[in-house]
Parts: structure tokens; sequence; C-alpha cells
């Protein structure tokens, strides 16, 4: 039990200090919690891109700094983190100010605010070793006004989002 209680108090201290590094800009430390068998799923999508081939401390760096040039005032409100083994969920709301290039977005001057759910797993090293995250992509990219509801439903889409 006790050893289960500080794995759990540890993957706390590691899950939070990541968000810490995306509200701060600060990737200074990222060592120190990102182990270098590290991979994003989230980058893994594309695969002709440079950020598919990423893993370790180097793809968590470029993930912060892409996100924030994209929006400098990113910002990660916790509402819970929930631990269990190796796993460690964040459950929060994100925020920010869309001012530089989001991958092929140009800039919008639209504020952002999404709920977002991120599980990360804690390797052998004791570090985080991935990343997985649900998002409500479809309330994030109708704030940027990339996507429009079809007219028939705008009311409703619009209502049950909290856009526009």
């Amino acid at each position: 039990m006790r050893q289960n209680n500080a794995r759990r108090i540890l993957s706390y201290f590691f899950d939070r200090r990541a968000f810490e590094a995306f509200n701060s800009g600060d990737t200074s430390k990222v060592h120190e919690f990102i182990s270098d068998d590290y991979i994003n799923r989230e980058s893994q999508g594309a695969k002709d891109s440079y950020r598919s081939k990423l893993r370790g401390p180097a793809e968590f760096e470029d993930t912060v700094k892409i996100l924030r040039s994209a929006f400098p005032d990113l910002h990660y409100e916790e509402h819970a983190i929930i631990s269990q083994d190796n796993k460690v969920v964040f459950v929060g709301n994100v925020t920010g100010t869309h001012k530089g290039n989001f991958f092929f977005i140009p800039p919008t001057g639209n504020k952002i605010s999404y709920e977002s759910v991120h599980i990360h797993t804690i390797g052998k090293d004791r570090k985080i070793v991935e990343h997985k995250a649900i998002r409500d992509y479809l309330k994030f990219m109708m704030q940027l006004g990339v996507i429009k509801p079809a007219s028939e439903f705008e009311a409703y889409i619009k209502g049950c989002k909290g856009v526009g």
C-alpha cells in the first residue's frame, strides 16, 4: 500500500510539472520528468511530419514551443488529477489567445477556451513515458473560426458548445 501511495504522489508531481511547463513556457527542467522514451500520441497522426519522429524531452519541448508561439498566454487550469497504477489523468480547461501560426492556421486573435483530458503513463524510470489526449476539438476549431456549423443546426451547435 505504501509503495502504491508513494507512486501516486510521484505521478501527481510529474504531471503537475508538465502542465507548469506549458503555462510558463519554461522547458529547462523537462529532462527531470519526461523520459527519453517519451512518445506523444498526438503528434503521431501526421506520418510525414517531422513531429512524428520526435521522442523524449525533444518532443515535449517542441510541443511547448509550438503551442506557446501560437498562444503566448496559453494556460491549463487543473480541475482534477486522478492517478491509478502507472496512469495519471489531468482534467482541465485550456485557454489562450491565438496570436501566432498554429500549424496551418494563421493568427486570428480569437480567444480559446475548451475542456481537455490528458492521460500520462509513468515509466519504469519514474518519468512520463507516454501522452494521450481527449479534447473538445469541435469547440476549439469553431473558436478559431476554422469550421462553422451547418446553417440549419447553427443555433443548436453554438448553444451547446458555448460559441458565438
